[in-house]
């Protein structure tokens, strides 16, 4: 007998090896390890390429892990090396499935359904395929296949009620009836039928997750948080179920916690990192002041994939770390990748509202802006413009007892955007007119709650596609529509290009055009707007007779003494946004240090003790002979009355540019802290002249940097002019036009009907 034949050699142990190598690789799997049972089986190829086993088990943990190329790869190797087996076709399809390429994954399930049967889970798969194709029906014949075959399986049972909300959706959109599909969500019973599925299989990722989408297209955030996190726990090294439960953590209002789960998971996920998980984080470590740490990782991604996107975060970080020569550099390449996406212009937009002082160039930013997103409503059949036909009537004057006027923001929360409007919302006249709020963010706090109070009627319109909201807004009889946010974060210019209201306006979320062709009006004042700027055919000023501010001042600590009264030396200081702080601004300061001897400055904002950033500060000014005692610089507080207490330790605060302060400049003023600024030519850069005429401190303002350092040295040696204006500065604001609610809804009324009345005439009837 050969040693073969007894169970002996060379072979033998060859054998042996080879199945115990891919047992303990399918146990390391079994048991969560995917990235270890990868490891154990790619270190068996090496060996055998040839090895049937090792190919289909990376390919189906590929698969759970999300990465699509690899998976395709061994998948494919399995089919070749076993073409009759039918789950080798099975993982192949999700492959396909994973790169969205559904023809062929439609075709690898039908394979392994020839081969066998009897195969339920690929029935499922098949299902899942066909209602991503739209093929509905089709869909919920396979998951009923599935159930006859396997009545307790539940990934047939869950994606049967998936299939059947998608059913329901599908008749809504045949209906034509935008807002229905976007507002009633998935059935109740087909959530909860779901929901059953996922219990019998806790161990299942993909049922909790297919739950979580289902629970946040219900606008149920609370509960799909909690079966993505379940999702997680099944799958922890998934990149989409980590990407979908960070995204609504932060949505939720919970940055923190989207920060830290992003980096668990980078620390025991796969390597490289997925691009896509460093960028989450990046976006995130920038909306919480740590801009260093997110262009780090911002820069790595772009190595791994450099893709529009990717360009765009880094723009991003870049801006909030105030390196905005390099940040509009980003965002001008990552619209060049895009082919001019008008996506990808909103955030270089806004960094160039930091950095550029010429009127005529940021116009011209702002209208190529608009152009592409005129251009994608009139080729795209999926756009808002294009679903929703129906062109907006203008009543006849006089028709209607009251004017509609809806107001579409994501910022009234405890944000500056909401301490100018509340004047407007409380005390508006509502005999005359009927304020409608289109809230664009899935979360809230104390002023929300306040400000839906003072409001006619309150959307909440996150969850509602532009179609969707186009539709609502015209339903809705909106007259006048005016837009609080333009290119920041949560804005909805899409509505206001597609035309949702006859009288299209913007006003004080965002410091200049919006570049959108529908957009007839900006609401500005004689400062700002003194009829010099340039005609984009877009954003006609609607021009206050008096400051287009009107500041509420919150519950405040009192104004303590000047500090530099104690025999220390004067401290200047900017509470503005990092971004904010351009060289020419940070040069300008330099200046004034310089001749302010002993002086300091103290910055204060949620970048400002970001290590990079710091760095770069104090490189800044040890250049121009400012050492770094000499600065000092603070995080964002987490208190109001905490942030206003500091102004106690700042003696005259200088005013940031070519972007003003607006709400910091407010605060300092009502803090007894008197404010310079230098006025420009652009909006944002003569938002400080608006504010100080306004509080009748027109001789704050300053038309040359040599003016500014002259009035800061002046300012600074007269601290009985600073001690006069801390005693009398709220009695003074309090008498003045700053504060003046009612002078400026009365303002402001007048000019709404006014607009109304001369659009009305244009408009067909």
């Amino acid at each position: 007998m050969d040693a073969v034949a007894a169970g002996q050699g060379p072979v033998h142990d060859a054998v042996h090896a080879q199945r115990h190598a891919l047992a303990a690789a399918r146990q390391r799997m079994e048991l969560g390890d995917l990235i270890g049972g990868c490891e154990l089986a790619n270190a068996l190829l090496q060996h055998g390429p040839e090895i049937f086993e090792a190919h289909l088990l990376l390919a189906m943990a590929h698969v759970q892990l999300g990465q699509a190329a690899p998976a395709l790869a061994h998948a494919q190797r399995a089919t070749r090396l076993r073409m009759g087996d039918a789950q080798a076709w099975w993982v192949l399809g999700r492959a396909h499935k994973l790169l969205h390429d559904l023809p062929e994954a439609v075709a690898a399930y039908r394979q392994a359904l020839r081969l066998q049967p009897a195969l339920a889970e690929a029935h499922v798969s098949l299902g899942v395929a066909l209602r991503h194709g739209g093929d509905i029906e089709g869909a919920i014949a396979c998951h009923e296949a599935a159930l006859a075959l396997k009545p307790g399986l539940a990934a047939a049972r869950a994606n049967l009620a998936y299939a059947r909300a998608a059913q329901a959706e599908q008749a809504l959109q045949r209906s034509g009836d935008a807002v229905a599909r976007d507002e009633i969500g998935p059935d109740p019973a087909h959530i909860e039928e779901a929901r059953a599925a996922a219990a019998l299989a806790p161990g299942d990722a993909q049922l909790h997750f297919n739950l979580g989408l289902l629970l946040r297209r219900a606008r149920r955030r609370d509960e799909a948080i909690e079966a993505f996190n379940r999702a997680l726990g099944a799958a922890p090294a998934r990149v989409d179920i980590c990407l979908h439960l960070g995204h609504e953590l932060a949505a939720a209002g919970f940055g923190v916690a989207a920060v830290q789960l992003y980096e668990r998971w980078l620390a025991q996920g796969p390597r490289p990192s997925p691009p896509a998980v460093l960028r989450a984080l990046a976006h995130q470590l920038t909306r919480e002041g740590r801009a260093g740490e997110a262009v780090a990782l911002a820069e790595q991604a772009l190595a791994q994939e450099p893709e529009p996107s990717g360009w765009l975060q880094l723009c991003h970080s870049h801006q909030q770390g105030r390196r905005l020569e390099a940040a509009l550099a980003a965002g001008r390449q990552a619209i060049a990748l895009s082919g001019g996406r008008w996506a990808m212009h909103s955030v270089p937009l806004m960094v160039a509202n930091y950095l550029l002082e010429d009127p005529h160039e940021l116009a011209a930013l702002h209208a190529a802006a608009g152009a592409a997103l005129q251009a994608e409503l009139a080729s795209g059949p999926a756009r808002a413009g294009a679903r929703v036909a129906r062109r907006p009537q203008a009543a006849a004057p006089g028709a209607a007892p009251r004017l509609r006027v809806g107001l579409v923001t994501a910022d009234f929360f405890d944000h500056s955007v909401a301490f100018f409007m509340a004047p407007l919302l409380q005390h508006h006249d509502r005999s005359r007119f009927e304020l409608v709020v289109y809230y664009n963010r899935g979360w809230g706090d104390d002023t929300t709650e306040t400000l839906r109070g003072w409001a006619g009627r309150w959307v909440a319109c996150e969850h509602l596609g532009d179609a969707a909201l186009v539709q609502r807004i015209r339903d809705d009889g909106i007259d006048v529509l005016i837009d609080l946010s333009g290119h920041t974060l949560g804005g909805r210019l899409p509505v206001f290009a597609a035309g949702a209201a006859p009288l299209q306006m913007s006003y004080l979320g965002y410091p200049t055009v919006s570049g959108v062709r529908g957009m007839h009006r900006r609401v500005s004042d004689a400062v700002i707007d003194p009829g010099d700027q340039p005609d984009i055919g877009s954003d006609r000023p609607l021009v206050l007779p008096r400051s287009m501010f009107c500041y509420r001042p919150p519950a405040s600590p009192p104004v303590l003494p000047d500090s530099g009264a104690s025999g220390r030396g004067v401290r200047f200081g900017s509470f503005n946004n990092v971004a904010k702080l351009s060289d020419r601004s940070l040069a300008l300061w330099a200046q004034v240090l310089q001749a302010v001897p002993a002086s300091t400055l103290l910055l204060k904002g949620a970048s400002a003790a970001d290590a990079a950033t710091r760095a770069d500060i104090e490189a800044f000014f040890a250049a121009r002979g400012i050492g770094a005692e000499r600065l000092q610089m603070r995080p964002r507080t987490a208190r109001r009355d905490e942030h206003l207490a500091l102004y106690g330790e700042v003696d005259i605060a200088l005013d940031s540019f070519p972007y003003n302060g607006a709400t910091t400049t407010c605060e300092a003023l009502w803090m007894g802290v008197p404010v310079i600024s230098l006025c420009g030519r652009t909006h944002p850069s003569r938002m400080g002249a608006s504010l100080l005429r306004a509080a009748g401190q027109g001789e704050w303002v300053c038309q040359t940097e040599a003016a500014f350092v002259s009035r800061a040295v002046a300012l600074a040696a007269d601290g009985a002019a600073r001690a006069a204006w801390r005693a009398q500065a709220r009695a003074q604001l309090q008498a003045s036009e700053l504060l003046d609610e009612a002078g400026f809804v009365a303002a402001f009324q007048l000019a709404l009907e006014q607009a109304w009345a001369e659009q009305a005439q244009a408009l067909p009837r």
